[in-house]
């Protein structure tokens, strides 16, 4: 469904990312690992348009995005919720995902009944404005919204960053149900026993580039790996 090839891109003249080559196959799961600083935010920046290419292409359903602007990558279907959520704390939780169905397919099967019903504590909430929300229900919003744009893919960045363990575990139940239901996920996350349970393929990087590949079952029996990449 997603490729990357080759791409390298960075902020100004500052090249961040050296070649980085992904394959997400649709209804896959695939996390992305490392330590800090070594591009995965870049490289969901650069997928969803907010960076844009230097070099390598891009492509979603084998059609290259990566000259699109971001508006358009997000109606050709990839849907990002970044780390620092950045949803509209002066707009009610209604007017969020409202704000974000205006960019939803024809055929996206993603209404705001929908959505509540996904994540029922965001349903006494709908007239609150998001700066009243919760950390855990301010996650639960920025997923929200991004399904309301009826995604083929959705990119998470660090979703259970700064979250309590019980709520960690409730967007893991989350994902794992939209994974159910044959959502494709890149996901980005520093908590390695919530990525390694829900992804396919793992993909670890070092110094923008990607410096191994495999499933997650191969990655719990590579301590090497794990210390050398990780930090483990």
């Amino acid at each position: 469904m997603l490729e990357l090839d080759q791409i390298e891109s960075g902020y100004g003249e500052t090249k961040v990312l050296h070649g980085v080559s992904l394959t997400i196959a649709a209804g896959q799961t695939h996390a992305v690992l490392g330590r800090n600083g070594v591009g995965k935010t870049t490289t969901l920046k650069t997928v969803a348009g907010q960076i844009p290419t230097d070099q390598g292409a891009i492509r979603l359903h084998g059609k290259d995005i990566h000259t699109l602007p971001s508006y358009a990558i997000a109606k050709q279907g990839i849907a990002y919720v970044p780390e620092t959520r950045d949803i509209f704390g002066a707009l009610t939780v209604r007017e969020n995902l409202q704000l974000a169905g205006r960019l939803a397919k024809p055929a996206s099967s993603w209404t705001i009944e929908d959505t509540i019903q996904f994540f029922p504590q965001l349903a006494q909430r709908l007239n609150n404005g998001g700066h009243q929300l919760s950390g855990g229900e301010q996650q639960m919003l920025a997923i929200g919204r991004a399904l309301m744009t009826g995604p083929d893919i959705l990119i998470l960045d660090e979703p259970t960053e700064g979250l309590a363990p019980i709520i960690i575990e409730a967007i893991f139940e989350k994902l794992a149900d939209l994974k159910s239901r044959g959502m494709t996920i890149l996901l980005v996350e520093q908590n390695l026993h919530f990525a390694l349970r829900l992804a396919d393929q793992v993909s670890l990087m070092s110094r923008g580039q990607i410096v191994w590949q495999g499933t997650p079952e191969t990655l719990k029996t590579d301590h090497k790996s794990q210390a050398r990449w990780l930090g483990v």
